[in-house]
Protein backbone atom coordinates (compact mmCIF):
# COMPACT_ATOMS: atom_id res chain seq x y z
CA UNK A 1 0.00 0.00 0.00
CA UNK A 2 2.79 2.41 0.93
CA UNK A 3 4.51 1.59 -2.37
CA UNK A 4 1.48 2.75 -4.37
CA UNK A 5 1.12 5.86 -2.23
CA UNK A 6 4.76 6.76 -2.81
CA UNK A 7 4.35 6.09 -6.53
CA UNK A 8 1.28 8.31 -6.62
CA UNK A 9 3.17 11.13 -4.89
CA UNK A 10 6.05 10.76 -7.36
CA UNK A 11 3.75 10.95 -10.38
CA UNK A 12 1.87 13.87 -8.87
CA UNK A 13 5.11 15.80 -8.29
CA UNK A 14 6.16 15.17 -11.90
CA UNK A 15 2.85 16.23 -13.43
CA UNK A 16 2.02 18.91 -10.86
CA UNK A 17 5.29 19.93 -9.21
CA UNK A 18 5.06 21.96 -5.99
CA UNK A 19 5.61 25.65 -6.71
CA UNK A 20 6.69 28.58 -4.58
CA UNK A 21 3.50 30.40 -3.62
CA UNK A 22 5.14 33.78 -4.25
CA UNK A 23 7.24 33.50 -7.43
CA UNK A 24 5.97 30.25 -8.96
CA UNK A 25 9.33 28.47 -9.15
CA UNK A 26 9.44 24.74 -8.40
CA UNK A 27 10.05 24.25 -4.69
CA UNK A 28 9.09 21.28 -2.47
CA UNK A 29 8.33 23.54 0.49
CA UNK A 30 6.06 25.93 -1.46
CA UNK A 31 8.26 28.88 -0.45
CA UNK A 32 11.70 29.32 -2.00
CA UNK A 33 14.62 30.75 -0.04
CA UNK A 34 14.76 33.87 -2.23
CA UNK A 35 11.15 34.80 -1.49
CA UNK A 36 11.52 33.85 2.17
CA UNK A 37 14.36 36.37 2.47
CA UNK A 38 12.09 39.09 1.07
CA UNK A 39 9.82 38.81 4.11
CA UNK A 40 10.73 41.60 6.52
CA UNK A 41 10.84 40.24 10.05
CA UNK A 42 10.21 42.65 12.89
CA UNK A 43 13.22 43.80 14.85
CA UNK A 44 14.45 46.85 16.69
CA UNK A 45 12.51 49.09 19.06
CA UNK A 46 8.77 48.45 19.30
CA UNK A 47 5.95 49.55 21.58
CA UNK A 48 5.94 47.30 24.64
CA UNK A 49 2.16 46.95 24.42
CA UNK A 50 1.07 46.64 20.77
CA UNK A 51 4.39 45.86 19.06
CA UNK A 52 4.26 48.85 16.73
CA UNK A 53 7.76 49.77 15.48
CA UNK A 54 8.98 53.01 17.04
CA UNK A 55 10.52 55.38 14.52
CA UNK A 56 13.73 57.28 15.16
CA UNK A 57 11.70 60.37 16.05
CA UNK A 58 9.27 58.41 18.23
CA UNK A 59 11.07 57.32 21.36
CA UNK A 60 7.89 56.14 23.08
CA UNK A 61 6.38 57.30 26.33
CA UNK A 62 7.05 55.50 29.58
CA UNK A 63 3.98 54.25 31.43
CA UNK A 64 4.54 52.25 34.64
CA UNK A 65 7.99 51.26 33.42
CA UNK A 66 6.88 50.28 29.91
CA UNK A 67 7.58 52.16 26.69
CA UNK A 68 4.30 52.68 24.85
CA UNK A 69 3.50 54.32 21.53
CA UNK A 70 1.24 57.38 21.61
CA UNK A 71 -1.82 55.31 20.72
CA UNK A 72 -1.34 52.75 23.48
CA UNK A 73 -1.03 55.52 26.07
CA UNK A 74 -4.58 56.56 25.22
CA UNK A 75 -6.25 53.23 24.48
CA UNK A 76 -7.96 50.92 26.96
CA UNK A 77 -6.47 47.62 25.90
CA UNK A 78 -7.36 44.39 27.69
CA UNK A 79 -4.42 42.38 26.40
CA UNK A 80 -1.00 42.37 28.04
CA UNK A 81 1.19 42.36 24.93
CA UNK A 82 0.88 42.01 21.14
CA UNK A 83 3.54 41.03 18.64
CA UNK A 84 3.72 40.24 14.91
CA UNK A 85 6.03 38.05 12.87
CA UNK A 86 6.61 40.35 9.91
CA UNK A 87 5.61 43.49 8.01
CA UNK A 88 2.45 43.14 5.93
CA UNK A 89 3.78 43.89 2.48
CA UNK A 90 5.23 42.20 -0.60
CA UNK A 91 5.81 38.47 -0.29
CA UNK A 92 4.21 38.20 3.16
CA UNK A 93 1.03 39.97 2.05
CA UNK A 94 0.81 37.75 -1.03
CA UNK A 95 1.13 34.54 1.01
CA UNK A 96 -1.47 35.59 3.57
CA UNK A 97 -3.90 36.80 0.90
CA UNK A 98 -3.67 33.54 -1.05
CA UNK A 99 -4.22 31.47 2.08
CA UNK A 100 -7.08 33.57 3.43
CA UNK A 101 -9.01 34.41 0.26
CA UNK A 102 -7.85 32.05 -2.51
CA UNK A 103 -8.09 28.71 -0.72
CA UNK A 104 -4.39 27.82 -0.74
CA UNK A 105 -4.81 25.49 2.23
CA UNK A 106 -1.59 23.62 1.53
CA UNK A 107 0.51 26.61 2.66
CA UNK A 108 -0.99 26.53 6.16
CA UNK A 109 2.16 24.80 7.43
CA UNK A 110 4.32 27.70 6.22
CA UNK A 111 2.20 30.23 8.10
CA UNK A 112 2.01 28.08 11.22
CA UNK A 113 5.81 27.90 11.18
CA UNK A 114 5.96 31.71 10.94
CA UNK A 115 3.81 31.88 14.07
CA UNK A 116 6.00 29.33 15.79
CA UNK A 117 9.14 31.39 15.06
CA UNK A 118 7.49 34.53 16.42
CA UNK A 119 6.27 32.65 19.48
CA UNK A 120 9.78 31.41 20.26
CA UNK A 121 11.13 34.92 19.81
CA UNK A 122 8.58 36.79 21.91
CA UNK A 123 6.71 34.39 24.20
CA UNK A 124 8.79 31.29 24.88
CA UNK A 125 9.46 32.45 28.45
CA UNK A 126 5.79 33.16 29.18
CA UNK A 127 3.50 30.66 30.87
CA UNK A 128 0.69 30.20 28.35
CA UNK A 129 -2.10 27.74 29.06
CA UNK A 130 -4.18 27.91 25.89
CA UNK A 131 -4.16 29.10 22.30
CA UNK A 132 -7.28 30.54 20.72
CA UNK A 133 -8.17 32.61 17.70
CA UNK A 134 -10.86 34.69 15.98
CA UNK A 135 -13.92 32.58 15.06
CA UNK A 136 -16.38 33.15 12.24
CA UNK A 137 -20.11 33.56 12.70
CA UNK A 138 -21.91 30.42 11.56
CA UNK A 139 -25.49 31.09 12.65
CA UNK A 140 -25.21 28.37 15.27
CA UNK A 141 -22.68 27.61 17.97
CA UNK A 142 -19.73 25.64 16.67
CA UNK A 143 -19.72 22.03 17.78
CA UNK A 144 -15.93 21.80 17.93
CA UNK A 145 -14.89 21.45 21.55
CA UNK A 146 -11.62 21.67 23.44
CA UNK A 147 -8.75 20.27 21.36
CA UNK A 148 -5.71 18.72 22.97
CA UNK A 149 -2.47 18.83 21.02
CA UNK A 150 -1.95 15.14 21.78
CA UNK A 151 -4.64 14.32 19.24
CA UNK A 152 -2.33 15.45 16.45
CA UNK A 153 1.16 15.01 17.89
CA UNK A 154 1.61 11.47 16.62
CA UNK A 155 0.94 12.37 12.99
CA UNK A 156 3.79 14.46 11.64
CA UNK A 157 2.37 14.43 8.12
CA UNK A 158 -0.96 16.02 8.98
CA UNK A 159 -2.10 18.55 6.38
CA UNK A 160 -3.99 21.79 6.66
CA UNK A 161 -6.99 20.40 4.79
CA UNK A 162 -7.17 17.40 7.13
CA UNK A 163 -7.19 19.69 10.13
CA UNK A 164 -9.76 22.00 8.61
CA UNK A 165 -12.09 19.06 7.96
CA UNK A 166 -11.74 18.00 11.57
CA UNK A 167 -12.20 21.50 12.94
CA UNK A 168 -15.02 22.61 10.62
CA UNK A 169 -13.65 26.06 11.28
CA UNK A 170 -12.09 29.00 9.48
CA UNK A 171 -8.60 29.63 8.15
CA UNK A 172 -7.26 30.80 11.52
CA UNK A 173 -8.67 27.81 13.39
CA UNK A 174 -6.76 25.64 10.94
CA UNK A 175 -3.56 27.54 11.77
CA UNK A 176 -4.34 27.38 15.49
CA UNK A 177 -4.46 23.58 15.37
CA UNK A 178 -1.17 23.37 13.47
CA UNK A 179 0.44 25.94 15.76
CA UNK A 180 -0.81 23.94 18.74
CA UNK A 181 0.86 20.85 17.31
CA UNK A 182 4.16 22.68 16.82
CA UNK A 183 4.27 24.31 20.26
CA UNK A 184 2.50 21.77 22.47
CA UNK A 185 0.07 24.42 23.76
CA UNK A 186 -3.58 23.22 23.61
CA UNK A 187 -6.02 24.99 21.31
CA UNK A 188 -9.07 25.68 23.48
CA UNK A 189 -11.46 26.78 20.71
CA UNK A 190 -13.45 28.39 23.51
CA UNK A 191 -14.60 31.55 21.74
CA UNK A 192 -17.68 31.88 19.55
CA UNK A 193 -19.02 34.71 17.44
CA UNK A 194 -22.68 35.17 18.31
CA UNK A 195 -23.75 37.67 15.69
CA UNK A 196 -22.88 38.61 12.14
CA UNK A 197 -21.10 41.93 11.66
CA UNK A 198 -20.21 44.13 8.67
CA UNK A 199 -16.68 43.73 7.32
CA UNK A 200 -14.12 45.65 9.35
CA UNK A 201 -11.83 46.66 6.47
CA UNK A 202 -13.69 49.82 5.46
CA UNK A 203 -14.48 51.06 8.98
CA UNK A 204 -12.48 53.57 11.01
CA UNK A 205 -11.18 52.78 14.50
CA UNK A 206 -14.24 54.01 16.42
CA UNK A 207 -16.68 52.34 14.04
CA UNK A 208 -14.82 49.05 14.43
CA UNK A 209 -15.27 49.19 18.20
CA UNK A 210 -19.01 49.79 17.87
CA UNK A 211 -19.27 47.10 15.21
CA UNK A 212 -17.69 44.49 17.49
CA UNK A 213 -19.56 45.30 20.71
CA UNK A 214 -20.97 42.10 22.29
CA UNK A 215 -20.00 40.09 19.21
CA UNK A 216 -17.99 37.32 20.90
CA UNK A 217 -18.70 35.00 23.79
CA UNK A 218 -16.77 32.45 25.85
CA UNK A 219 -18.20 28.93 25.69
CA UNK A 220 -16.83 27.59 28.95
CA UNK A 221 -15.71 30.02 31.67
CA UNK A 222 -14.20 27.19 33.71
CA UNK A 223 -11.50 26.78 31.05
CA UNK A 224 -10.71 30.50 31.26
CA UNK A 225 -10.53 31.45 34.93
CA UNK A 226 -6.97 32.19 36.05
CA UNK A 227 -5.45 31.04 32.73
CA UNK A 228 -3.08 32.79 30.33
CA UNK A 229 -4.11 32.89 26.68
CA UNK A 230 -2.28 33.44 23.40
CA UNK A 231 -4.71 34.69 20.76
CA UNK A 232 -3.49 34.41 17.17
CA UNK A 233 -4.71 36.15 14.02
CA UNK A 234 -3.49 36.84 10.49
CA UNK A 235 -3.08 40.63 10.25
CA UNK A 236 -3.03 43.35 12.90
CA UNK A 237 -4.80 46.47 11.65
CA UNK A 238 -6.26 48.48 14.54
CA UNK A 239 -6.35 45.61 17.04
CA UNK A 240 -10.08 46.15 17.66
CA UNK A 241 -11.13 42.54 17.08
CA UNK A 242 -8.34 41.08 19.18
CA UNK A 243 -8.97 43.60 21.94
CA UNK A 244 -12.68 42.71 22.00
CA UNK A 245 -11.79 39.03 22.36
CA UNK A 246 -9.30 39.94 25.09
CA UNK A 247 -12.09 41.84 26.82
CA UNK A 248 -14.48 38.91 26.99
CA UNK A 249 -11.70 36.60 28.19
CA UNK A 250 -10.75 39.04 30.96
CA UNK A 251 -14.41 39.39 31.98
CA UNK A 252 -14.54 35.59 32.20
CA UNK A 253 -11.62 35.55 34.62
CA UNK A 254 -8.56 35.08 32.40
CA UNK A 255 -5.22 36.18 33.82
CA UNK A 256 -2.98 37.49 31.00
CA UNK A 257 -3.85 37.79 27.32
CA UNK A 258 -1.02 37.72 24.77
CA UNK A 259 -1.58 38.40 21.07
CA UNK A 260 0.36 37.13 18.08
CA UNK A 261 -0.33 37.96 14.43
CA UNK A 262 1.38 36.88 11.26
CA UNK A 263 1.87 40.43 10.05
CA UNK A 264 1.01 44.09 10.48
CA UNK A 265 1.42 47.13 8.24
CA UNK A 266 3.80 49.91 9.26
Amino acid sequence: MSYFLNLFELVKDILLPPLCVVCGKINPDYLCSECDLKIKIFGGAVCDRCGKPLNMDESGEFNHGFKFCSLCNNENYYFYKARSYCIYEGAAAKIIHKYKYKGYEYISKILAQFLEKAYKNYYSNEEIDFIDTVPDYSGTYHSLRYFSVNRYQSDTSISGSMIRNNAAGNHMQTLALLFSKFTGIPFSNNIIKIKETPKQQKLDRNSRKVNLYETFKVKNCFLVYGKNFLIIDDVWTTGSTLNEISSILKKSGANKIFLLTLARPV
